[in-house]
């Protein structure tokens, strides 16, 4: 595990739990007081079961002084002053609205991290507009942002220098299921969010696939034009779904596929769908981007290119004995190394060391827009 240093540049960590923080002074304490936590879920929905709500929660059974609110929310009345105020997803009205929350979060000596899980060009053209008409400030005005991937943290440095990069973990690991490895029904699962592009590419190959080979039965999550395009006694076609339904229908699969296109907003995203298919003891095929790394160490098939998922996935569903390796290998590390449980301790060591470092991350804050129309008065960060 890396150190804390006196400098605001984010660097990567030596720690194989973290990937990157801004780096701070460890010989300059702000003070005694203990730490709290306000975090605030701006965008409930099952994206946010294993980005916010399950750390937050465990670190609540550890005896962390911590607190969650679902919008709506009032500030005077869910945060409590001198507290680590983790905002998700925040998105002001307006530049002067957010000036406004962080000053009086600033005045009560509270400490301001944005979480942001996802490059700005993966959402809808309107929210990018909308994000663009108050120039970012959700990203520009807070001390630092709370994310997942080094990649992202370095694609929003031109709006945020100061990053804390936490790598998603995953809670919720039942026991190692090969049993349903040998059925003849192999369930191919394929539910990625806002993944229309890759599926379409993938669409004719699955449906030959299917024609093929009676015994292929897709289960499609939150697509219902691939699910049309497909043999419909073949297909299982399922809205998007509340996390624990999602969970359930990924464990009654045998293979999972992840398509996912090279490019750079795509670069940023964390393989938390490998962790979970690796949790329910489903092999998969993914690629092009993101999965590599998690790859080459046998944990998934990779797919250099999307024209071979379909090939590699017929291929792993002829072959029990490949599946079986594939999921106690990935089983393993889902346990070893990504388990919610084994990198609580980081966590809440990283969130109690930006504590203690709180008046220097406001200094670099004030520093930041002193030459701005958004320059903050002096002596305004309660102690």
């Amino acid at each position: 595990m890396g150190g804390i240093r006196q400098s605001f540049t984010p660097v990567a960590l030596q720690g194989r739990h973290w990937g990157k923080i801004a780096k701070l002074g460890t010989n300059l304490m702000d003070g005694p007081r203990p730490l709290q936590i306000e975090v605030l879920i701006n965008s409930p929905g099952p994206h946010d079961q294993v980005r916010v709500r399950e750390p937050f929660l465990a670190l609540q059974q550890l005896g962390v002084d911590c607190r969650i609110h679902e919008r709506p929310f009032r500030f005077n009345s869910c945060i409590r002053p001198h507290s680590l105020v983790i905002w998700q997803r925040p998105l002001p009205e307006s530049s002067q609205r957010q000036w406004e929350h962080l000053q009086w979060l600033r005045e009560r000596g509270c400490i301001l991290l944005t979480e942001w899980d996802d490059h700005p060009a993966l959402f809808p053209r309107e929210i990018q507009a909308k994000l663009e008409s108050i120039n970012w400030a959700h990203l520009r005005m807070c001390h630092g942002l709370h994310t997942s991937s080094i990649n992202l943290a370095k694609a929003l440095e031109k709006f945020q220098p100061i990053s804390v990069v936490i790598e998603n973990s995953i809670g919720q690991i039942p026991t190692l299921d090969l049993a349903k490895h040998y059925s003849e029904n192999i369930r191919v699962f394929i539910g990625n969010q806002n993944r229309s592009a890759e599926h379409s590419q993938l669409c004719q190959d699955i449906e030959t696939w299917l024609r093929s080979n009676e015994n292929i039965h897709m289960v499609v999550v939150g697509d219902s034009n691939l699910a049309a395009t497909l043999p419909r006694g073949q297909v299982e076609a399922h809205p998007l779904l509340s996390y624990p339904s999602y969970r359930k229908l990924l464990s009654s699969c045998q293979i999972a596929l992840m398509p996912l296109e090279r490019s750079l907003p795509n670069s940023c995203k964390t393989p938390i769908k490998l962790l979970e298919c690796a949790a329910e003891s489903v092999a998969t095929i993914s690629g092009p981007e993101l999965y590599y790394k998690q790859a080459i160490s046998g944990i998934s098939v990779y797919a250099k290119q999307l024209s071979e998922m379909i090939p590699l996935a017929a291929k792993l569903a002829n072959n029990v004995s490949s599946r079986l390796a594939l999921v106690r290998k990935s089983h393993g590390w889902a346990i070893s190394e990504m388990s919610l449980k084994k990198n609580l301790p980081y966590r809440h060591w990283i969130y109690k060391s930006l504590w203690k470092n709180r008046l220097q991350l406001d200094n670099q804050l004030q520093k930041r827009f002193a030459d701005s129309s958004f320059a903050f008065p002096k002596n305004s960060f309660t102690i």
